[in-house]
């Protein structure tokens, strides 16, 4: 504001000065023209100079923008389409958001007219079709979303999905590589690889986007270790099917590193291990598996450690295993097993009796069944334990679809999701 007064004041003062300085000079000035002539003096002479200009000046700026609005209005309403296209588009994803499909594909079809870009309008109209069940439509747009690198990312994402979700694991593994490879960081992006790379046992490339996603920080802590832990032991899997027991045993050890609480790959390691000599190692192997995860087929794998030794010898090393987490209902159920073989009745019924305490299961009435006809010959108690009401003894069970396999495996037989077999 300030400047602003002082160049008002400078202004007025040099134009002030030039008028005194022309008063002070008085002349004429004679002009003839087409048999015209003009008699006047300097200062109006001056004064008339400058409303010319003045008016000169004024006509080339009213040309200029008589010229210049057809072209304003051309950008005007270019604005205007284009800001009531991008508040299209915000609608059309608020609707998505909610589920309201005919809202969603009126809105796509607007901001498409408007923007006239679909690439840019491409997620909007493409969870439209899917929502409306045009697929073909969906992945249309998608593949168009693929013409810029702004919103290529987007729509191999969406190609990936539509893909899995038509069961065609092959073009969608093409597609989660190509958007991993433009974008590594992204959230989930490094599992939903890793899970396609698993189903088709790529588990070298597993690996590498493992190591890939870690160094970007979309994987880390538990989760990236459980996943190293089923590439280690599926590629153990494969050394021990080819013969090659050290490196199995290798692979093995450094699943159970990774996952402590991996039973298969436990006792695969034991295995191994004990397979090489390395008898000592193979029960360390299974005590820390014990300690994190006690599982009847590490109870199985201790025993084998040993398939020859007396019942006697067989109840003491077992106790030393169930040392390493005592509270586990498998641990009582193995023990009381052990004790049976070996006579030891009243060891035997303190442990059943612990079991059900914890919770009666089949298995517990089958050695709480074989006590009383063992010890006592009871056949009648016998009888009546095995008829008693009793839950389901735990086994694998896939968290995706409910299927129950005899055995663990990295990927649901059933299914074929991806590490989601628990014990229950």
């Amino acid at each position: 504001m300030a400047r602003r007064l002082f160049l008002f004041a400078l202004l007025t003062a040099l134009v002030v000065a030039c008028a005194v300085w022309l008063a002070d000079r008085p002349g004429e000035v004679m002009v003839r023209w087409q048999g015209w002539r003009i008699d006047t003096s300097v200062p109006v002479a001056v004064a008339a100079l400058v409303l010319v200009l003045a008016f000169g000046a004024w006509v080339i700026r009213l040309g200029s923008a008589l010229l210049a609005a057809p072209g304003r209005w051309r950008d005007g309403r270019r604005a205007k389409r284009k800001e009531d296209g991008y508040r299209a588009l915000s609608d059309g994803l608020a609707a998505i958001s909610v589920g309201d499909a005919n809202a969603a594909h009126k809105l796509a079809k607007r901001a498409d007219r408007l923007l006239a870009d679909h690439a840019l309008t491409g997620l909007l109209s493409a969870r439209a079709a899917e929502m409306s069940g045009d697929g073909a439509e969906a992945e249309r747009r998608f593949e168009t979303m693929l013409e810029r690198p702004e919103t290529a990312f987007i729509g191999l994402r969406g190609l990936m999905a539509r893909a899995v979700a038509q069961g065609d694991r092959r073009a969608a593994l093409d597609y989660a590589h190509r958007a991993f490879a433009l974008n590594p960081s992204a959230d989930g992006l490094a599992v939903d690889l890793f899970d396609l790379q698993a189903r088709a046992s790529l588990w070298i490339e597993a690996e590498l986007t493992l190591a890939e996603a870690a160094k970007r920080g979309a994987l880390s802590g538990e989760a990236l270790d459980r996943r190293r832990a089923l590439v280690f032991n599926e590629r153990a899997r494969a050394a021990e099917q080819s013969g090659d027991a050290a490196e199995g045993a290798r692979l093995a050890l450094a699943a159970t590193q990774a996952d402590s609480s991996l039973t298969d790959a436990a006792t695969r390691a034991a295995r191994l291990l004990q397979r090489l000599g390395k008898a000592r190692k193979a029960a360390a192997t299974l005590e820390s598996a014990w300690k994190a995860a006690p599982h009847p087929a590490l109870v199985t794998a201790w025993r084998a450690l040993a398939p020859a030794e007396l019942p006697l010898d067989r109840v003491k090393r077992l106790e030393k295993l169930v040392r390493a987490n005592p509270d586990g209902i498998d641990g009582h159920l193995g023990l009381a097993e052990a004790l049976l073989d070996a006579k030891l009745w009243g060891q035997a019924r303190s442990h059943l009796e612990a079991a059900i305490a914890a919770g009666p299961t089949r298995q517990a009435h089958a050695l709480l069944a074989r006590l009383a006809r063992d010890e006592k010959g009871d056949l009648a108690a016998a009888t009546a334990w095995t008829a008693k009401p009793a839950a389901e003894d735990a086994t694998w069970r896939c968290s995706a679809c409910g299927t129950r396999p005899a055995e663990w495996s990295s990927a649901c037989p059933s299914c074929g999701a991806i590490d989601t077999l628990a014990w229950k």
